[in-house]
């Protein structure tokens, strides 16, 4: 009998160790690596209850956004000189040809109400949902944002007398530096995290992680006490082969054994994740069961779409969910156009244009639409001169966000050392280096904390989160597209 017990017991924790990537709302090993980290003893205030209901969607644009074509300044001489930063017009006949800037008579025209003085932009052709959100005040344009650890200009960078972030130009290191809060060394969690962390307390009574993901495993957001339960656009994972009657069988008898006392704190741990995996899942399953119908229609063979859709579904359930505040994550790529970017690129926009389009529309059906804001992230933008094929590896860009509390119509950041918010696109000229590498304006810490801050982060918090915040107080770091 306890040869055979010890048989079923080896075979039933092998079978659940093959499944538990999928079905765990966490990385065993990153938990393990967490807890002794500093940030979980904060002495930062509590929070107090809420009644309110608030979530931050991240749309991070894997490989590097070539955001200089998403938002492009049409009046004449700014349109001149990104036609020629940008290698001259692209050629639809050829489309092999070095052109990378959009033709204007193609860009979609947006009412900037802060453009100033005779100053017009136009949004990517493939963007007509964005577009649309712009215009009807429900989106904004982050500017000429990148990682920075402090005020930097062309001359300071020449000169080597300020601190950079590490590894500029990496898609690794810069994908990291987006997603820590902190653009310095590489670190183990997010931002997404750390301010789950702070602000799950106001989930009081929910079964599920703040913090959803509908891409796998992310460090974004990676905490220390929280970490993203895993869901796909088609709903809730299942632990795998535990399917039939057999799998019922099976199912019970793992159950009895993760009831167990363990010795050993790995055990200890193993047993929790999987039991946490398996509550998950039917906590997730039954909220969803009961489910409204969504009328808004989104887009068909879509990735970004059906994880969009889904997400809208698990805010239509938060009252089942008891969530009060949620953080959900989506990745999206390759952007990463060194090669055919004049075929590859309006493909890549639509995708997360008419994803958005039809997600906030989602929001307004359901009545949350003030309650939601959603934002892109991406590692870096491109250069604006072409390589013949596409755009290589270069630094600031811009990011749209979107939400009925974002101050739409308006484009945000901080002044170029040209002037204006929009940076002057002339290559080595005052704002960018020589092949058309755009040096931020503001720090993408900035524009994350006025996210974190507008989902209930205070101060404090944000301190520590993001350590290098503090260091654009001029007059606040705060960038304002926020209500």
């Amino acid at each position: 009998m306890t040869s055979f017990s010890s048989s079923r017991r080896d075979f039933l924790r092998k079978a659940a160790c093959s499944s538990l990537a999928a079905a765990s709302g966490s990385a065993l090993l990153t938990q393990l690596s967490l807890m002794n980290s500093a940030l979980a003893a904060t002495s930062c205030a509590s929070y107090p209850p809420v009644s309110d209901y608030r979530a931050l969607v991240c749309l991070f644009l894997l490989g590097g956004n070539d955001s200089w074509n998403l938002l492009v300044p049409t009046d004449t001489a700014r349109y001149n000189t990104y036609v020629t930063s940008r290698s001259g017009i692209i050629n639809p006949a050829m489309p092999n040809n070095s052109g990378m800037a959009v033709d204007s008579s193609q860009l979609l025209p947006v009412n900037v109400l802060n453009a100033g003085s005779g100053h017009t932009y136009g949004v990517h052709p493939s963007c007509p949902e964005l577009a649309s959100l712009f215009n009807s005040g429900a989106g904004a344009f982050g500017v000429n944002i990148g990682t920075l650890l402090q005020p930097t200009t062309k001359t300071t960078y020449g000169n080597g007398s300020v601190p950079l972030p590490p590894q500029l130009f990496s898609h690794a290191d810069q994908q990291g530096q987006w997603q820590y809060g902190q653009p310095t060394a590489n670190g183990s969690t997010g931002w997404g995290g750390l301010m789950s962390d702070r602000l799950y307390v106001l989930n009081a009574g929910a079964t599920i992680p703040m913090s959803i993901s509908l891409s796998g495993q992310n460090r974004f957001q990676a905490g220390i006490n929280v970490q993203p339960y895993s869901i796909s656009g088609a709903g809730p994972i299942a632990l795998g082969g535990y399917t039939g009657s057999a799998g019922t069988a099976k199912l019970n008898a793992l159950e009895e054994l993760l009831a167990l006392s363990y010795p050993d704190p790995l055990s200890r741990t193993y047993a929790s994740k999987v039991n946490n995996a398996i509550g998950y899942y039917n906590t997730m399953s039954s909220a969803l069961a009961g489910a409204p119908t969504l009328n808004t229609v989104f887009p068909a063979n879509n990735p970004v779409a059906d994880a969009l859709k889904m997400i809208a579904k698990v805010i239509s359930v938060r009252g089942a969910l008891q969530a009060k505040r949620q953080v959900f994550f989506v990745s999206y790529g390759s952007f990463d156009t060194h090669d055919t970017q004049v075929v590859g690129q309006p493909k890549l926009l639509s995708t997360i244009s008419s994803a958005l389009g039809a997600f906030y529309n989602a929001t307004v059906e359901l009545g949350v639409q003030n309650s939601v804001t959603s934002f892109t992230l991406s590692e870096f933008a491109r250069t604006l001169n072409s390589n013949g094929d596409g755009t290589d590896h270069a630094w600031a860009g811009n990011q749209f966000v979107m939400g009925g509390s974002v101050k739409g119509q308006n484009i945000y950041g901080r002044p170029a050392v040209s002037g204006g918010l929009f940076p002057d696109q002339t290559l080595n000229g005052p704002d960018c280096l020589a092949r058309g590498q755009m040096i931020p304006g503001a720090s993408c810490d900035q524009y994350s904390a006025t996210l974190a801050r507008w989902l209930g982060l205070n101060d404090c918090d944000i301190a520590t989160i993001f350590p290098y915040v503090n260091n654009f107080n001029s007059p606040t770091w705060d960038l304002g597209f926020m209500s």
